[in-house]
């Protein structure tokens, strides 16, 4: 089974998200069956962020992929719990 780690930036905000964006994409593209998602560097997080994470997780899932947490951040973790994504982002 292939995976791959993708590291998430300290800063995932509206202001942010258009030069990240092709980046993530690209890593979640990847042919690994498996995404590690590193966030314990995530220190500002908006709901445009929070988006572009959920639209990210949804279609790795539709394409059969698997989406493992490895220390999100106190900010991610409290953010996504706010809006009541916690689950959705399989932070939960």
């Amino acid at each position: 089974m292939s995976e791959t780690t993708i590291t998430l930036p300290e800063s995932l905000t509206i202001h942010h998200i258009e030069g990240q964006l092709g980046d993530l994409r690209l890593a979640f593209q990847s042919d690994a069956e498996t995404f590690n998602l590193e966030g314990s560097k995530v220190e500002t997080i908006d709901t445009s962020g929070l988006q572009l994470l959920l639209a990210l997780i949804k279609s790795a899932q539709a394409n059969d992929k698997t989406i493992q947490w490895t220390t999100p951040s106190e900010q991610l973790t409290t953010s996504a719990s706010k809006l009541g994504l916690s689950e959705k982002l399989m932070l939960s």
